[in-house]
């Protein structure tokens, strides 16, 4: 009998031992679907959270190359309007080398600046345009003395008698005054 009960509590013991073992077995893989749901659960996020990094860096990327660029276009807009007025600077200085065009020039802006006085007043022009200068006070019938002024070029200075008031009418100080207007309609010249 003896060795009917080892048989039998073998028996027991062994399907004990199956039933221990499956239920392990079913623990486990409970377990292991567990550790792989939450692995996939955190690199999904893993994922989520490094594309949503290189969105906002792409972002930041294209706001800053956009911004560079305007800054590039904005900076080559402001050459091409500041060569457009140098080339007309330039050409109004060759206009004062041209006497037969800048004489009648030179009469205009001494015509317009006198409008601003009254009485008598000295015309001061560059020591090359003193002829034109004094032709135009002769033809205009002033009341003036024209003087060299070294200071002056492309225009007058005219000076009240009592030197109280002054008029500098140059076509350098002409185009200082419509920059600002101009400016616009250039741009809309070059650039629609």
């Amino acid at each position: 009998m003896s060795s009917e009960l080892i048989t039998i509590l073998e028996k027991e013991a062994a399907g004990e031992i199956d039933r221990i073992l499956g239920e392990a077995r079913v623990q486990a893989e409970r377990v292991v679907a567990e550790a792989t749901r939450q692995a996939q659960e955190y690199l999904a996020a893993q994922r989520q959270q490094l594309e949503a990094e290189r969105q906002a860096a792409k972002v930041r990327a294209l706001s800053a190359a956009q911004v560079r660029a305007s800054a590039l276009v904005l900076q080559a807009k402001d050459e091409a309007l500041h060569e457009v007025l140098s080339v007309a600077e330039e050409e109004l200085a060759r206009v004062q080398q041209d006497k037969a065009r800048y004489g009648p020039i030179l009469r205009g802006l001494i015509r317009e600046a006198s409008g601003a006085l009254s009485g008598r007043m000295t015309v001061e022009a560059n020591p090359k345009d003193l002829d034109l200068a004094k032709q135009a006070v002769r033809d205009l019938k002033l009341d003036a003395e024209v003087k060299a002024a070294d200071d002056v070029s492309g225009g007058v200075r005219l000076i009240a008698d009592d030197s109280r008031f002054i008029v500098e009418n140059t076509l350098a100080s002409r185009v200082e005054r419509v920059k600002t207007l101009l400016a616009p309609e250039i741009a809309t010249l070059l650039w629609g």
